[in-house]
């Protein structure tokens, strides 16, 4: 079904003289992330049943080294909440490799917790489900346009200079408990490349884990 909804949306953009459509590849990039991403992410375990069933295999992080040196940096700063009597904080990912239109792309999804408020009572840990699609081998940032397309919201706030291009959309009404919406493109010799420990394409968001028999609606729309 959203694999057809961007279908459809790829005809509309060429139906129209005066939009340019978004390149196939930036379509199937923000397809791929709908298809892995949207349907159980308010699940760890059915996010990743999700991803698998659509063709994604389970990898190491040394699989690339981009990959290594990111999750090196992702692992100390989980390490550090761990740590930290008041945020008490876990952090568990798998990651995963599928390669399509001749490029390979890497899936992180992880499910971190942490405690907002130490002195509530009971003690409420705020727990996330991310969902992370790169291609650490991008050269240059995609249209956004497919990304608005699936959040169904128009660019929040972009930046774009030598260092980064990068787009954010607010919490989409169809994807209840889903924050913001991101997609990065950080090219070679970027200092936020060293930051961050990859260069390349980066599509993410994460979503609040519903509470044990609570009851989440279709759309907040």
């Amino acid at each position: 079904m959203l694999r057809a909804a961007f279908a459809g949306f790829a005809a509309a953009c060429a139906a129209v003289p005066a939009m340019a459509a978004p390149a196939p590849y930036d379509i199937e990039f923000v397809s791929q992330f709908a298809e892995a991403c949207v349907p159980q992410r308010l699940s760890y375990p059915g996010t990743l049943e999700t991803a698998k069933a659509a063709g994604w295999v389970q990898v190491e992080r040394s699989a690339n080294a981009e990959l290594d040196a990111m999750m090196a940096i992702s692992e100390a700063a989980a390490q550090d909440a761990a740590e930290d009597p008041e945020l008490q904080g876990t952090f568990e990912y798998e990651i995963l490799a599928k390669s399509f239109l001749d490029a390979e792309h890497f899936l992180v999804v992880s499910r971190s917790s942490f405690i907002i408020d130490p002195e509530e009572d009971p003690v409420d840990p705020w727990i996330l489900i991310g969902c992370y699609l790169y291609n650490l081998d991008a050269t240059a940032p995609i249209d956004p346009e497919p990304v608005t397309a699936l959040i169904g919201k128009p660019i929040s706030n972009s930046i774009s200079d030598d260092t980064l291009t990068a787009h954010v959309w607010g919490p989409p009404c169809p994807m209840p408990r889903t924050g913001d919406t991101y997609l990065t493109f950080v090219p070679d010799g970027s200092p936020q490349a060293e930051a961050a420990g990859f260069s390349g394409l980066v599509l993410k968001f994460s979503t609040s884990e519903p509470d044990p028999g609570e009851v989440v609606p279709d759309t907040y729309c």
